[in-house]
């Protein structure tokens, strides 16, 4: 029986690349890598041009680019042309370790509020440090007017919370899908946002389904044999 090589690249979708390992990590209990989540955040793009889903690299050297080189950085993404961003916030703070770190979150700004929200499904705020640097890296940048108001903090205390050590990066998935979903609805409710979604639907088992859900995905986008 020929084993089969973990690095084979397995599928090209936009500017990511899938290898046979990112399938592995999805089957079975294990904490995602910032590949699966770039992928699953560049096919939730696709729902609308006002809709920005940040990779987790870009959201890294977000938190670790020298400030005087940010805006620089930054200009490409056209940040204050959209109406919701959303960022993965990753616990590592070592520059020279670009896939490290041992917890996701999800950060999201919300143009009509203007106001930035934490998502952490820790339970206990572990990345709250983490998301506060990121939100105060680019909380100027969100607006072209220099007169315009910072956006507010709010850390959302009732999110979900996982009920192991490895899901996080799931969770991040799952609330982003359901933030994008609200936003596309017609009947978006202004005043609760999202969070009711986010709270009767973001369920453990719901989770673990997803991880079917985007495996199957990738596999229905890989290219016949």
């Amino acid at each position: 029986m020929v084993k089969s090589n973990p690095d084979e690249k397995i599928l090209s979708y936009n500017d990511v690349v899938l290898r046979r390992s990112d399938l592995d990590i999805l089957s079975g209990p294990y904490f995602l890598n910032d590949r699966i989540i770039e992928f699953y955040f560049s096919y939730l793009s696709s729902c609308s041009e006002e809709i920005l889903l940040i990779p987790p690299s870009i959201t890294f050297w977000m938190m670790n680019c020298p400030a005087e080189s940010l805006k620089d950085f930054l200009d490409p993404l056209h940040l204050p042309d959209k109406k919701l961003v959303i960022f993965p916030v990753n616990d590592n703070d070592d520059v020279s370790e670009a896939e490290g770190g041992s917890h996701w979150s999800l950060l999201a700004f919300e143009r009509s509020i203007n106001t930035f929200v934490h998502h952490d499904s820790s339970g206990g705020g572990w990345n709250k440090g983490p998301a506060k640097r990121l939100y105060n890296a680019v909380k100027k940048f969100m607006s072209d007017s220099s007169s315009a108001t910072d956006p507010i903090y709010k850390e959302c205390t009732d999110s979900p919370h996982q009920v192991n050590g490895y899901d996080c990066g799931m969770y991040v998935l799952a609330i982003a899908r359901i933030i994008c979903s609200w936003y596309g609805s017609k009947d978006k409710d202004g005043v609760n946002m999202w969070f009711s979604a986010v709270k009767e639907q973001v369920t453990p088992s719901a989770v673990a389904a997803m991880r079917g859900e985007i495996l199957g995905l990738i596999k229905g986008l890989m290219p016949k044999k």
